[in-house]
């Protein structure tokens, strides 16, 4: 049987293989790229429908191969579970929000689309299972990264964030916030710019000649200065507190008794360190709104206990309209995830979250107990979920689109590594 990069024909003079190496590698490009909002700057984010199409093109191109190439009880595995869990969250939350409100389900579950960009993840698997270079996806993977702070840059520099803070397209009002100390700011994409910023770290330790050394320094650099612009100072500290971390408990099972040892003290301090960041995360901009919509969704949480409120849509009902203008779920932590998925969902939150950590924990040991060194992008997408899990209660990303394409992409690295 021929292998993944090449669809071999009949063996005739003037036939040659049909590389799909190009086509796989586009795919995982627009994929990252309009998944972690790449696009959100032109267009009023469209790109990220072509994302959402290439992570099905991936899905679709890997589970064919993979039927062909793979044992039955993995390739069910890596293709009727993901499609199981990715749509039942989309079915259940939008017949959750018919149930409670009424409207058009099938517009709801639209409006969930973001998490079709999941499918990217097993979709890669599936591939590299087949036969397609691990290496060659990792390469593509680095080389977004790099193009999205770069993008970012482009847009900063050549938009007037000024008149779009005021524009009354809040399409476009909602590229940029404000506050008196650090003025007027893009947003970014915020997920990319953290794995990059700590993959190049890694990757500037361990390089071996002077052209890699060069370019880890100069992604580092250019991760670097878009955090100075944007001074996101709580995820910067979640950073800092997890490389620091990286040494003491997480390279080796070696560690493990350690962490358990000290495990009572992090429980104890736990209440400590979520008071500071909720004081920070309450005091920001806009924190008096926030304070307000956390009051609101303690109301209506009993009221959906099991499945929440469910997903809105812009053609019926929103939660501004049922519970209060201000009121955005997405904007108020995990709080908002039990509000919209109820402790059901929010349980499933916490629990891939987590299986989703250890895998990559796990494939990040073994790999250096392998190689002899750290994988920087494995070691980065480690270190980003690991300081996520620290601000975890008040910033869900992995529900949203950046976190969703990144963690998805990560399991499947994480899970290949680890066979």
């Amino acid at each position: 049987m021929g292998s993944l990069t090449s669809i071999h024909v009949q063996s005739r003079p003037g036939y040659q293989p049909l590389d799909i190496r190009p086509l796989v590698c586009a795919l995982i490009f627009l994929a990252v790229f309009a998944g972690c909002q790449g696009g959100r700057y032109y267009m009023a984010n469209r790109l990220q429908e072509l994302g959402i199409a290439s992570a099905l093109g991936l899905f679709v191109l890997g589970a064919w191969r993979g039927l062909f190439q793979l044992d039955l009880a993995t390739w069910k595995d890596w293709f009727i579970k993901p499609i199981c869990l990715i749509i039942g969250i989309m079915g259940i939350s939008s017949l959750a929000f018919y149930a409670n409100y009424g409207g058009n389900p099938l517009f709801s579950f639209f409006s969930a689309r973001e998490f079709l960009l999941a499918f990217m993840g097993p979709g890669i698997y599936l591939l590299c299972r087949s036969g397609f270079p691990l290496t060659t996806v990792e390469k593509t993977l680095r080389f977004t990264l790099i193009a999205l702070m770069l993008n970012y840059l482009i847009f900063y520099f050549t938009l007037d964030l000024k008149s779009l803070f005021f524009s009354s397209d809040h399409t476009l009002s909602n590229l940029v916030t404000y506050d008196e100390w650090r003025g007027f700011r893009l947003k970014p994409p915020l997920f990319a710019i953290m794995v990059a910023l700590m993959a190049a770290l890694i990757g500037l330790g361990q390089s071996r000649n002077f052209l890699t050394w060069v370019v880890s320094l100069s992604v580092l650099g250019i991760a670097v200065y878009i955090w100075s612009i944007v001074m996101f100072r709580s995820t910067l500290a979640t950073m800092i507190m997890s490389i620091f971390l990286y040494p003491v408990f997480l390279s080796s099972k070696n560690r493990i008794p350690i962490m358990v040892v000290l495990f009572p003290l992090v429980i104890l301090l736990m209440p400590v360190g979520f008071q500071v960041m909720l004081d920070l995360f309450l005091g920001s901009d806009g924190g008096a709104i926030r304070s307000k919509a956390f009051a609101l969704a303690f109301e209506q949480i009993p009221k959906h206990f099991l499945f929440g409120a469910g997903e809105d849509n812009a053609y019926g009902a929103t939660y501004q309209d049922i519970v209060a203008p201000y009121f955005y779920p997405d904007d108020i932590g995990l709080v908002g995830t039990l509000y919209k998925y109820g402790v059901v969902g929010a349980f499933l939150y916490l629990f891939m979250h987590f299986k989703i950590w250890a895998r990559l924990w796990f494939a990040n040991m073994r790999y250096v107990e392998e190689q002899g060194q750290i994988n920087p992008l494995l070691w980065g997408l480690f270190m980003w979920l690991t300081a996520l899990a620290f601000n975890l209660v008040l910033n869900p990303g992995l529900a949203y689109a950046q976190g969703i394409t990144l963690a998805s992409t990560a399991f499947a690295l994480a899970s290949l590594y680890s066979r």
